[in-house]
């Protein structure tokens, strides 16, 4: 007999990124995005936090290293996926 949990997966709004995972990121996942400088993180990150991001649930981003946060939001205002709301 097997008890199988199933897994909620939430979609990242990235297309092709859902099914290289899946079905997306699994809920309640704590994910890390590393990579070389320019290879587009921070990106990747705002994209799937704006996609998942509602008034019932909410979305973190927390960087060590990077550019100044006034400097990161100007650049991102530039995507389609940026929503001042969220």
């Amino acid at each position: 007999m097997s008890n199988k949990v199933t897994i909620r997966r939430l979609a990242t709004g990235v297309p092709g990124l859902d099914d290289l995972l899946g079905g997306g990121l699994p809920e309640f996942s704590f994910n890390l995005l590393a990579g070389t400088p320019g290879s587009g993180k921070t990106t990747l990150a705002h994209q799937i936090m704006f996609s998942l991001a509602n008034p019932d649930r909410r979305a973190l981003f927390f960087t060590v290293l990077g550019e100044s946060p006034l400097k990161m939001l100007r650049y991102q205002q530039q995507f389609p996926f940026f929503d001042i709301k969220k």
